[in-house]
């Protein structure tokens, strides 16, 4: 008998001692997920132990086997659970060990932190499910021990820079020869490639912005950039840092008459234009503004553009991978740099990469993607109103004092519900507002309703 029909054997003779109540209010699902944390917590199911199939719980519990499968699939998005194709479904073997077994009369309070634990991030680019997990993301990294990679290129194996640019072409409806393309550690990393190839002058960032790349540029001089008024924008940088797709703090993509403003304040000013492509899959339509870079040669600017991307946003920071994309002087200057350097990440990887793309895996990974930010949307219209909720975008922005948006970020936190801070969005001077920025998207809706659910109590307890 192999392995894992020994498990399964194994998990249909457990007996649960766990009880649900078709009477109660509570949904079934939820009721099943508190019983199971239970049963983890307590020390009755272990790491590593594996639990009955759906259709033998369901029977158990009388239930329907589509509510023990929302809940298996709830405690896998939590990382109580891990589930494979054709095999049975564990408690996690990374989980701690519980150290004691509390007699079932003194049961252990279900508190909102053991029920989040620290699996609910709803920061903007961070979140999402593990790609580690992912069957079509692991066929990938197997099949890329069986490719030879071929002799190492510090910009990119050849393989892995065609298949980034067919991507661009279908997703991002670029026009971009591979040999443009330079692989990075994502887009951090291309940044601070592009900073040591040397910048004069100050460096402008957008005034709101996302304050990702602002954290590689922390030995810059920085200034503030409102690319909503080119009459505004500083005249002496050297070059400008922004994220056209993802205006903060509310998500909404630059205008194109906007962006045709910026490229040209850029040429005027010639000052090069960083164009930081975070979040642009984030959308419900195939629907897609066309990148500074490729507005650029269309409109035949003299403005020049680096494009900097990422996949980490997608595969998570586990998988820390990018690419910068220029032309011109601009691009020698960035390979001779990569090239002294060496690679960026592995070419093991980079053929992993390459397979996952190749086979399609990205694009139904962004289409998983797309049903979360709609189911998102639904439970941010049932949880009813939030104090301070203003939603015009693809995040949740709830505006409050300094001393709320603080107090808020430590209690979410001890709650394991991670939230980003409405006031980094600054760079300097007196308009700061306070608050808080959620990507809601980034988990599945039962754990976003729960999460959402926390903020909506502990605004209130202060505004009342």
């Amino acid at each position: 008998m192999d392995s894992t029909s020994q498990d399964r054997k194994q998990a249909e003779g457990i007996a649960l001692p766990m009880n649900v109540d078709k009477g109660l209010p509570t949904p079934l699902p939820d009721q099943l997920t508190q019983e199971l944390r239970r049963l983890i917590s307590e020390g009755t199911l272990r790491p590593g132990d594996a639990v009955p199939s759906s259709r033998r719980l369901a029977k158990h519990l009388g239930i329907s086997r589509g509510s023990v499968e929302t809940a298996y699939a709830q405690l896998a998005v939590e990382g109580f659970l891990i589930a494979a194709e054709r095999s049975a479904t564990l408690i996690n073997p990374d989980l701690p060990a519980a150290s004691r077994t509390p007699h079932p009369r003194h049961r252990i309070p279900d508190s909102p932190r053991r029920r989040l634990r620290n699996y609910v991030d709803l920061r903007p680019g961070f979140g999402g499910d593990d790609p580690l997990r992912e069957p079509a993301f692991r066929r990938a990294w197997r099949e890329s021990l069986d490719v030879d990679p071929g002799p190492i290129d510090p910009l990119g194996q050849p393989r892995a820079r065609w298949a980034i640019a067919d991507y661009l072409r279908l997703a991002r409806g670029m026009a971009v020869d591979p040999d443009e393309i330079i692989l990075t550690s994502g887009s951090r990393d291309g940044l601070r490639l592009l900073l040591s190839t040397g910048i004069s002058g100050s460096i402008a960032v957008e005034n709101p912005g996302f304050p990702g790349l602002r954290q590689a540029m922390t030995d810059q001089h920085l200034v503030p950039l409102d690319t909503a008024s080119s009459s505004s924008a500083p005249t002496e940088v050297g070059a400008a840092v922004v994220t056209p797709n993802h205006q903060f703090p509310h998500g909404t993509p630059m205008p194109v008459d906007q962006r045709a403003r910026l490229l040209d304040w850029a040429a005027r000013g010639d000052a090069l234009l960083v164009e930081d492509d975070y979040d642009s899959e984030a959308r419900f339509t195939r629907t897609v503004l066309p990148t500074l870079f490729d507005l650029a040669s269309s409109t035949g600017s003299a403005a020049r553009v680096v494009h900097i991307g990422t996949f980490s946003t997608l595969l998570t920071s586990a998988v820390s991978t990018g690419y910068v994309i220029a032309r011109g002087e601009t691009s020698e200057r960035l390979m001779s740099m990569r090239t002294a350097l060496g690679p960026a990440f592995s070419p093991i990887l980079q053929m992993a990469i390459a397979s996952y793309l190749g086979s399609g895996g990205l694009r139904r990974r962004i289409s998983r993607g797309r049903r979360r930010l709609r189911a998102a949307e639904e439970v941010v219209a049932e949880i009813g109103p939030i104090p301070g909720l203003v939603h015009d975008g693809r995040t949740l922005v709830i505006e409050t004092t300094q001393e709320q948006a603080e107090r808020l970020l430590r209690q979410l936190a001890d709650r394991g519900i991670l939230v980003a801070s409405l006031a980094r969005g600054w760079t300097g001077g007196d308009e700061v507002r306070h608050g808080l920025v959620i990507a809601h998207s980034n988990v599945e809706a039962t754990v976003l309703q729960e999460a959402l659910g926390e903020v909506k109590t502990l605004l209130s307890r202060m505004q009342s």
